[in-house]
């Protein structure tokens, strides 16, 4: 028998409305299924991956797991801003372009939103904006 990963549960006190902002995120639409509301992420609704990080500290508080989101193209700082207009705060106060940001969801679940995957390539290929 072979176990697979099959979704990542976030608690929330409004589900449906931190289903929306995350489906908002994404660009997924919220489902509301048998066994409550999800985003399909993938085919199979499987993750696309999970990091393993060092945390910074013991506390529950700023140390647990956390999503990392990026857009495939665009600035880091205009996918920030449209994060900020769905409701996310911003945690990171010097964001600068060139290093993942640290945002937390409506109802205080930290994820980071990392550099597109054109400022990724861009970075690799030496090319400067």
């Amino acid at each position: 028998m072979t176990t697979h990963l099959r979704r990542l549960t976030i608690p929330a006190q409004d589900p449906a409305a931190l289903a929306r902002f995350w489906g908002g995120v994404l660009l997924r639409p919220v489902i509301n299924g048998s066994d409550g509301l999800h985003l399909q992420l993938v085919e199979g609704n499987e993750p696309q991956a999970l990091y393993f990080t060092q945390a910074a500290s013991q506390s529950a508080s700023d140390g647990g797991p956390f999503l990392s989101v990026g857009a495939l193209c665009g600035r880091l700082a205009e996918e920030v801003a449209r994060l900020v207009s769905l409701g996310a705060v911003l945690l990171d106060t010097s964001v600068d372009d060139t290093r993942p940001t640290m945002m937390a969801d409506p109802e205080g679940h930290q994820f980071m939103v990392e550099l597109s995957e054109e400022e990724l390539i861009d970075g690799e290929l030496g090319h400067a904006r």
